[in-house]
């Protein structure tokens, strides 16, 4: 099997999104240079560059003395292992390849500080991202522990947040999720990069995002838009969403950036036994073994 192309020695990407925000990287004159302009204020405003610098500021000066003591990338999951005893999980993206995502960094993860691997959601490969989200929803839950106050959670439940008569768009295929969802209303789309066997609903190809969203009632997004950095563009075609919902274990415990962007409810994993969900992803297991053994749903919910 191919594996997607990289230099052979590729070092950690630690300044790479430094460089480009800075405008290092193909800089010139004239009308180049308003088009880089352009791209770092859009990337000013995106998601990930604003979660990984509220995280590192809450954080500080903390994070600096917290090392990656473990990273896994099994086919369903990514789990990292902190030194504090923080383990958090974000979905692998193999779909978003096309050959093997080798990563040319292999074996560097490994006792390197937090806020380094935590720079990699800032990346444009979608398993570095991956990487650096599962080290950010770690992180989340230290921040849980350390700053409770900050982070009221809710015992709503998604189905709690669709009525009989909403139409429902969700981006992503949550299975076990689509019969409960058809129980309340009929009126669901699914939109989704991957072919599905046998959906029980109308499911649609992901570019058709730009027709459904804007008049469906309710979004469900899948956390793992995240990684593939599609989350700011389907958000923007919200339109007048009552609700709109960040859903998946990849979903980081920090809900703060998600509201102030319009999410209503972010819904996510918390890990309980960091050690038990290694082995987990190691060994394949998806959303339900995480939960069975060494992890728990949490959901914030947006004030009206």
């Amino acid at each position: 099997m191919p594996e997607t192309e990289y230099p052979e020695k590729r070092k950690f990407p630690e300044n790479e999104e430094k460089k480009e925000k800075n405008g290092l990287k193909g800089i010139g004159k004239g009308k180049t240079g308003e088009v880089n302009k352009g791209e770092r204020k859009k990337e000013e405003t995106e998601i990930l560059p604003t979660l990984v610098n509220a995280l590192k500021n809450d954080l500080d000066p903390a994070l600096k003395d917290v090392e990656v003591k473990d990273v896994r990338i099994g086919l369903a999951y990514i789990g990292v292992l902190l030194s504090e005893n923080y383990g958090g999980v974000a979905c692998t993206p193999l779909y978003e390849f096309s050959g093997c995502p080798a990563l040319g960094f292999a074996g560097s993860l490994k006792g390197k500080t937090a806020d380094k691997v935590l720079e990699l959601a800032l990346s444009k490969n979608p398993l570095e991202a991956a990487v650096g989200i599962a080290t950010a929803n770690a992180l989340s839950h230290m921040l849980l522990d350390t700053k409770p106050e900050k982070f009221l959670t809710s015992n709503v439940d998604i189905l709690d947040l669709i009525k009989p008569e909403d139409r429902v768009a969700m981006v992503g295929y949550f299975g076990p999720l689509v019969p409960k969802i058809l129980k309340i209303t009929e009126k669901l789309t699914i939109l989704e990069k991957r072919e599905i066997e046998s959906p029980k609903t109308l499911t649609l190809p992901s570019e058709k995002a730009r027709e459904v969203l804007p008049v469906s009632d309710v979004i469900i997004l899948s956390a793992s838009t995240l990684a593939n950095r599609t989350f700011d563009e389907l958000l923007s075609l919200g339109g007048a969403a009552r609700e709109v919902v960040l859903l998946g274990p990849s979903s980081p415990l920090y809900p703060a950036p998600f509201f102030e962007r319009g999410i209503t409810a972010v819904m996510g994993t918390r890990i309980f036994d960091p050690m038990t969900m290694l082995t987990i992803v190691s060994e394949a297991g998806g959303t339900k073994k995480l939960h069975k053994y060494c992890g728990e749903k949490v959901a914030f919910k947006k004030n009206k």
